[in-house]
């Protein structure tokens, strides 16, 4: 692997961490800058430059490799691109879908009657979601890995089209509408995450990765979320989330949940009595508590058999790591410079115990 000249070790400790087990630390993916000067592409503010961003291959794979050249890959961070177009994307897969880039993905709901609810294999943003992978797989060669898509939760999708307010009614008023269009969507995530990775897997070296999560795993391996959680009671959940997680991890073989902050804490033992749901990962809400607030629900979440994934600050390492298992504990940190990433390194190595 270009770029990063230690990926076997890490590999270990990633296959080590799926099956809970160590190697001889827990995983810690830390990135910086080589000379600690950043290599920075500023979102634009003109619309078909913003459209540029996020879909011309050439211009995202000459981006990103650029990038790479100027980063420190530390412990099992790894170089890898994202075949994003958006959180939740796949609402843009379905007919009259409506959207616009800026800094993000940014959709218009436009599904009127949940019933009309159609994919569209032609639409733009599917076809460019396979035609990203092959391209960013065609210029990767094995030299760096191509990560699986954001296109993920189903709910939050059908907000993205119908409206968050509309949705959030018809789960009290018309709930079996409701579940008609979330069954509509559970088929285009799977055909979406089947026919990427089917594109990246030899690239990968088997394995499937989440990017922004600097995770790779051994197999087909994709995040699963429902961000709209956060809104709604672990009744809903488990009538309308649940199943969609159920079949996700059934397609899976390394299925992990992004927890998206405090409120869906709500939702653990939902999550939590899945059998084959492999990791959680624990997100740090910009001004909610950090995660060492949470140990007590951290420690149920291991103590349940799943893995724990949590993007961290160079300061929580120690108390997390003092009061975590380290089977099955993965950090991911940025660091300011590669000096500082190496501290971090010989911190996760002090402080790893069973």
């Amino acid at each position: 692997m270009e770029f990063k000249n230690d990926w076997e070790r890490a590999k270990e400790r990633f296959c080590a961490f799926w099956q809970g087990e160590l190697v001889d630390r827990c995983c810690f993916a830390v990135t910086a800058w080589k000379d600690g000067k950043a290599v920075e592409y500023p979102f634009p503010k003109e619309a078909e430059a913003c459209r540029r961003h996020w879909m011309d291959e050439e211009y995202i794979i000459q981006r990103n490799e650029n990038i790479m050249r100027a980063s420190y890959y530390g412990g099992e961070s790894f170089p890898a691109i994202f075949v994003n177009l958006g959180a939740a994307g796949h609402a843009g897969f379905f007919k009259g879908a409506k959207y616009r880039f800026t800094d993000s993905y940014w959709s218009t709901p436009s599904l009127e009657d949940l019933d009309a609810l159609e994919f569209d294999e032609q639409s733009e943003l599917y076809q460019k979601t396979l035609s990203l992978a092959e391209a960013f797989v065609q210029a990767a060669k094995g030299r760096y890995f191509v990560s699986m898509p954001d296109s993920t939760g189903n709910a939050d999708a059908l907000a993205h089209l119908y409206g968050s307010g509309n949705l959030l009614m018809d789960m009290i008023e018309e709930p079996q509408a409701v579940e008609r269009a979330l069954r509509k969507i559970e088929p285009v995530y799977e055909q979406t995450m089947l026919a990427v990775f089917e594109r990246v897997r030899a690239n990968n070296e088997g394995g499937g990765v989440v990017q922004w999560l600097s995770t790779w795993a051994p197999g087909l391996h994709a995040q699963m979320q429902c961000d709209l959680s956060c809104m709604i009671s672990p009744q809903m959940f488990e009538r309308f989330i649940l199943p969609e997680l159920e079949a996700q991890c059934a397609l899976l073989e390394y299925p992990l949940y992004h927890l998206d902050g405090m409120e869906q804490i709500r939702h653990l033992d939902a999550l939590l009595s899945i059998p084959r749901l492999k990791a959680i990962q624990w997100t740090q809400v910009a001004g909610q508590r950090p995660a060492t607030a949470y140990l007590p629900e951290l420690r149920r979440i291991q103590a349940a058999g799943k893995n724990l994934v949590i993007l961290v600050e160079p300061e929580q390492i120690r108390p997390l790591m003092e009061g975590l298992s380290s089977k099955g504990l993965f950090l991911v940190a940025r660091a300011d410079d590669q000096e500082q990433a190496e501290r971090m390194l010989r911190d996760v190595e002090r402080y790893t115990h069973e």
